[in-house]
């Protein structure tokens, strides 16, 4: 009965939540670029404590969280990986490559719904003494979760910086922090080699992300735009204006691709699965013949990222989306990328 009643008061409260974010629509605010401040940060490395999250929300934890509730999977990944244990996730799709030795314990977790729609009353059931969010989608309902005194936790996992953040912070969050130093160190080691390796001349690269109604083009604070700087890749999108304040995409313009000649073109997708990312931008190439006049495209200089590591942040996988990008670029030196 207290769960069932909590559940009504959740959904009352997100609705009035919805309800006064579009009546009164706040001026949005650019996301943080990688030199900017954190996703998250701790006051201390024991309880308690008080964690300062992407949104620049302070909540104090008394003790360490034992039932902890994730409503997007990327995070979810990171937690365990970093030693954590959960009781409730997000539906997951194949999108996501979860950690091998934990997917199938993240997959018995029960689901509280998708991660752009959840279900309060799954949440609300799961008694959780923490809930952790992504920054921007979870926004609403963070705000009515800790106003019912469930403590929440909105993050940004886009860069390699905040990969670290995090991974230091779950270790903490978790009661793992050697572990967690540990997968962060193995990460961060491969990722310093890839880069070392890397050769020093200079690229440029037009960034597509193909959706199952547009094409875009990425920005450098995309994750492929990122990993694409660390390369010591041209972005020839980079300092283009954005679709909105804070997006990773700017609006699709075949001309100024044409004016700027990439060496190669790189695909990155939010469809259903990698091949209808092919089919999607491949429909699109033979219907419009403006296309062919990027040389890239024509000579086959083309290649489509996984969405397993280019989608959203690879967590546990952050060096192997690095060597898959590299490999990409540089065949000669790394080889044929290494498909999730």
């Amino acid at each position: 009965m207290l769960r069932r009643c909590l559940s009504l008061l959740l959904l009352a409260v997100l609705s009035l939540a919805a309800a006064c974010s579009s009546a009164t629509s706040a001026p949005e605010t650019p996301s943080a670029s990688p030199a900017d401040a954190g996703s998250i940060s701790l006051s201390g490395d024991s309880f308690p404590l008080t964690v300062t999250d992407t949104a620049k929300r302070s909540v104090k934890l008394e003790k360490r969280p034992e039932r902890v509730v994730f409503l997007s999977g990327t995070p979810l990944n990171i937690w365990y990986d970093a030693g954590g244990t959960a009781v409730g996730r997000p539906e997951l799709t194949g999108n996501l490559r979860l950690a091998s030795e934990h997917a199938e314990k993240i997959m018995a977790l029960p689901s509280v719904g998708l991660p752009y729609a959840t279900d309060t009353e799954a949440v609300a059931a799961l008694n959780p003494d923490l809930v952790v969010g992504i920054e921007g989608v979870h926004d609403s309902a963070a705000a009515a979760y800790q106003n019912l005194g469930i403590a929440t936790v909105l993050l940004r996992v886009r860069s390699h910086r905040d990969l670290q953040q995090v991974y230091r912070a779950f270790g903490v969050l978790g009661g793992n922090p050697e572990l967690a130093g540990q997968r962060l160190a193995a990460i961060d080691a491969r990722y310093s080699e890839i880069l070392a390796k890397a050769p020093k001349k200079p690229l440029s690269v037009a960034i597509l992300f193909v959706t199952a109604d547009t094409i875009s083009v990425k920005l450098d604070n995309s994750i492929a735009g990122q990993m694409a700087n660390d390369l010591g890749l041209t972005n020839i999108a980079s300092g283009a204006t954005p679709d909105n304040p804070g997006s990773e995409t700017t609006p699709l313009d075949i001309e100024f691709i044409v004016a700027r000649q990439p060496d190669h073109v790189l695909v990155t997708s939010m469809v259903g699965n990698n091949d209808l990312a092919r089919q999607t931008l491949q429909t699109q190439l033979d219907q419009n013949p403006a296309w062919k006049a990027i040389d890239a495209i024509r000579e086959g200089r083309i290649s489509y990222l996984p969405q397993q590591y280019f989608l959203f942040n690879a967590g546990p996988y952050y060096d192997d989306a690095l060597a898959y990008l590299a490999a990409t670029v540089h065949p000669e030196v790394f080889g044929a990328p290494v498909e999730p």
